[in-house]
């Protein structure tokens, strides 16, 4: 098949790693595969990795997005639009993705081109995010040919139903294992004075991903400060990763009086040295889904406990991984299994089970193989079931 790929850039996120993965999956499959971007982020800030076999184009060659990316999009997709029509799939993802595909269908209509099936991942199903918005992103999705989500959840099971001409399906990240045991002991010293963290530290308590308000990520510092007062001063705590909300952590810092016990590198670009640096993992879930690099580290083999987003959410017996709204539930979690080695470390083991067994790369880049080929079916048929050329 051919397939393209549409993103906003490689920003360090979750879904470009997710996009990267399954492109690079694809690509060694023996599909065509190419890759959009709206903008080029400098190689300090962007995700690194993706396949040389996979085609990469970019929409502007701008080192940031905003309103002028998304001004150019009619302008490519029209000019582009002969490439766009031989494609087989167009794959959109995040707010950039959805736009795009939004506009690529009429467009090509008025090409007189038949085109690709378009299939978009929601990567925000289950965010605390404003109401018009989610109204917003189901009606740019009601006109997909085929859509997935990485977990279900109330709202998008209801428009699945009243949509039943689209493809669509739940398809779990799947997420590649840092390899920690590469990590030298040497290397692992290395790391600790790098990011500042004294060698007589006892525990490292970790996070990394983007700092963003939707992402919460200043509700990590109350977690850290109550581990701090609990397990005293050999306590370090490790923040990797960039965003918007970077000051608002910095001010939470000082007002929780961690400056020095708090450390921030910026931008991961290896997972590998940080997460093996670390004793315990702290990710957010939405609902029962962890985050991306939660995942990673929970696959490399460390015990993780869980920030819950989602206001007013009850476990269920899909909750595989513990979660809690309340930092200070959070943190006394945490504190439990920092003081019983033993129970960390058989609850790192059945967590890592999980995620062998349900978020296995093989396994989503199969899924989405099959929604491809059904998307494409529904495409072919037209909205009523009708086939045309």
């Amino acid at each position: 098949m051919k397939i393209v790929h549409v993103v906003p850039s490689f920003a360090r996120g979750g879904g470009e790693r997710l996009m990267i993965e399954l492109a690079n999956r694809e690509a060694a499959a023996g599909h065509q595969v190419s890759v959009v971007s709206g903008f080029r982020l400098p190689e300090e800030r962007s995700h690194q990795g993706l396949s040389d076999a996979v085609d990469l184009r970019f929409i502007t060659q701008r080192p940031s997005g905003g309103i002028p990316v998304y001004a150019s999009l009619v302008h490519w997709i029209w000019r582009n639009r002969r490439w766009l029509g031989e494609q087989d799939v167009v794959h959109c993802h995040l707010t950039f993705g959805a736009m795009f595909g939004t506009l690529l269908k009429p467009l090509l209509a008025l090409s007189r081109r038949g085109g690709p099936a378009i299939v978009e991942t929601y990567h925000a199903v289950g965010m605390p995010i404003p109401n018009w918005q989610r109204w917003l992103h189901a009606r740019m999705a009601a006109r997909r040919h085929g859509l997935s989500f990485m977990v279900a959840d109330p709202y998008w099971e209801k428009f699945r139903d009243r949509r039943r001409g689209i493809a669509s399906r739940v398809i779990p990240v799947g997420v590649t294992e840092p390899d920690l045991g590469a990590i030298s002991p040497e290397e692992r010293s290395e790391y600790l004075q790098h990011v500042g963290i004294p060698p007589q530290a006892r525990f490292v308590v970790g996070t990394i991903g983007r700092i963003s308000p939707d992402r919460q990520s200043h509700r990590y510092i109350a977690i850290f400060a109550d581990i701090a007062r609990a397990l005293g001063p050999n306590v370090h705590f490790l923040m990797g990763g960039d965003g918007p909300d970077m000051a608002r952590v910095r001010e939470e810092i000082t007002r929780q009086g961690l400056e020095g016990r708090v450390h921030l590198p910026g931008l991961v670009r290896d997972l590998a040295p940080p997460m093996a640096v670390m004793d315990l993992y702290v990710t957010s879930n939405v609902g029962p889904v962890p985050g991306v690099a939660g995942l990673q580290a929970i696959a490399a083999g460390l015990p993780a406990v869980a920030l819950q987003l989602v206001d007013g959410y009850s476990p269920g017996e899909k909750d595989w991984l513990w979660s809690s709204a309340s930092e200070a539930e959070v943190a006394a979690r945490g504190v439990d299994l920092l003081r019983s080695p033993d129970q960390a470390h058989a609850m790192a083991a059945a967590q890592r089970a999980y995620v062998e067994a349900h978020h296995s790369p093989k396994a989503m880049a199969a899924a989405y193989e099959e929604l491809y080929r059904e998307a494409g079916a529904r495409r072919r048929r037209g909205p009523l079931g009708r086939a045309h050329a």
